[in-house]
């Protein structure tokens, strides 16, 4: 194979770049080729016959930036996917913010997020709220769901304050990891995660790894088979008397007071002990930090879901908490992260905040 001659996307790795492909016993290490020539580049990654089997591993530096902790960069960083048949299967889960029907779902994109392509459907990105599809039936959103559906992942998410809340009161409820769930019949890849449940989500086997594989980072402490998680969607919009009811808002926005209900005896049976908890909006105490300047010379404006996660915070053992909504991405303290164009990992996030 001769190396890509394509300069990738805001510079090389210097000398540790490397593309390294074992397809039927073939390799080509060019950690040792000069940097100014050699890219690696993900067309060349995947030019392997699909009927071989192979193993890769991709390394690629983006430019060095400020980056909170577990998020995506440009680039791939330390990605693989083992496809031998050889040790079992690992999974992940990535988190992001509010994707707005089509207007902000380009950051799932290849291009910004070169991660997904190493994803496999029993890999998860979740969505936490707005994932605002089926709004209106348009082409637009049917291309857009198409395209999501038919991404390598599974996509979760828990709803928003911008959802079309007729339509998912239409959808029927099963059940999953469980927890209860909605999935589009149309569009199976994509599922709804429902108010007030604990799932217990696969995450990362404890299987033997494939030979050459590289250890965990803390093999005295793997990444846990299962991730528990929390998921309690709804917020209420900022900007509803600008919006139409039954039309474009819809009070279902707000949890009922059955769903703040079921939520406590979930978590109750959960012993009130989660992973994590993935929601849209944040609990009062968090608003300051979270909401824009000019948000907040108006005075904090709380309602009933935001006081209830405060009271939730209080009894709830949890490891993070990762919510959308405010569109910003900032870590108010060690255990809160709000999302917006970040794709985090959660075994990263953990990790590098000590709460793996």
């Amino acid at each position: 194979m001769r190396p890509p001659s394509a300069v990738a996307p805001g510079g090389l790795c210097a000398p540790s770049a490397k593309l390294y492909l074992d397809c039927t016993g073939q390799s080509n290490d060019l950690s040792s080729a000069n940097p100014a020539t050699v890219a690696p580049a993900f067309p060349t990654v995947f030019s392997a016959p699909a009927e071989h089997r192979y193993r890769m591993q991709v390394e690629w530096c983006a430019p060095q930036t400020a980056r909170v902790p577990g998020v995506a960069g440009r680039g791939v960083r330390n990605a693989r996917r083992t496809e031998t048949g050889e040790g079992e299967e690992r999974m992940a889960i990535w988190i992001t913010g509010d994707i707005h029907g089509g207007i902000d779902i380009a950051k799932l994109s290849y291009r910004r997020w070169p991660e997904g392509r190493l994803l496999t459907r029993e890999d998860f990105v979740i969505v936490a709220g707005d994932f605002g599809m089926p709004w209106s039936g348009s082409n637009d959103e049917l291309y857009w769901l198409d395209w999501l559906n038919n991404r390598p992942w599974t996509t979760l998410y828990v709803d928003g304050n911008h959802e079309c809340y007729p339509y998912l009161e239409d959808l029927p409820v099963t059940e999953r990891w469980g927890g209860k769930v909605q999935v589009y019949p149309e569009y199976p890849n994509i599922i709804r995660l429902m108010r007030g449940q604990v799932f217990d989500l696969p995450n990362v086997s404890r299987g033997a790894v494939n030979e050459g594989d590289e250890p965990p980072a803390s093999p005295a402490n793997p990444a846990p088979s299962t991730r528990r998680i929390f998921t309690m969607g709804g917020a209420d919009s900022h900007d509803k008397e600008w919006r139409t009811p039954g039309l474009s808002w819809f009070p279902e926005e707000l949890p009922s007071w059955d769903e703040y209900a079921e939520a406590e005896r979930n978590l109750a049976a959960a012993d009130w002990q989660v992973d994590l908890a993935i929601s849209h909006c944040c609990a009062t105490r968090w608003l300051p930090a979270v909401l824009p300047a000019d948000s907040l010379a108006e005075g904090i404006t709380t309602d009933a879901l935001t006081t209830w996660f405060d009271d939730i915070e209080d009894r709830l053992s949890f490891r993070m908490w990762l919510f959308g909504h405010y569109h910003t991405d900032v870590m108010p303290d060690t255990r809160h992260r709000a999302l917006y164009r970040d794709i985090v990992s959660v075994n990263e996030l953990l990790a590098e905040s000590g709460r793996a």
